[in-house]
Order: structure tokens, then C-alpha cells, then sequence
């Protein structure tokens, strides 16, 4: 019998991956939560850490937005 790995798949753009890939590559070996990386632009995950991930961007996207001074 084959032991079926629960996972999110991820569809995103290269610079998101990275960023992700990179959220994984600062945790320690235990919390680590890529489990493939399929291509530039597709990864497979722990489907436990999906808020995280989701968290993790928003701050991203929050902290880098522009914003037309006054």
C-alpha cells in the first residue's frame, strides 16, 4: 500500500515562488514545509501551513505597495 502525502499545490509566478521557497529555506529542518518543488512556477506544500503562506504574502504585498504621496 502507498502512503498518500496530503498537500496544497501552488500555481504562482516565478518571483512568488521564490519568495515562498525562500519562507522555507529560513525555517529550521523541522519546520519546513516544501514538499516538491515541481518548476519555476509550481510547488507542492504541507496543506497545514496554507494560512501561513497566505499571512506571510499579505504582509509582503502590504510592506512593498506604493503608495502616491499626498
Amino acid at each position: 500500500m502507498v502512503n498518500a502525502i496530503k498537500g496544497l499545490y501552488i500555481s504562482c509566478d516565478v518571483p512568488m515562488a521564490q519568495f515562498i521557497i525562500n519562507m522555507n529555506a529560513a525555517l529550521p529542518q523541522s519546520q519546513k514545509f516544501i514538499i516538491q518543488v515541481l518548476d519555476n512556477t509550481h510547488l507542492f506544500v504541507r496543506s497545514d501551513v496554507a494560512g501561513m503562506i497566505r499571512s506571510a504574502i499579505a504582509e509582503f504585498r502590504e510592506a512593498n505597495t506604493y503608495e502616491k504621496p499626498a
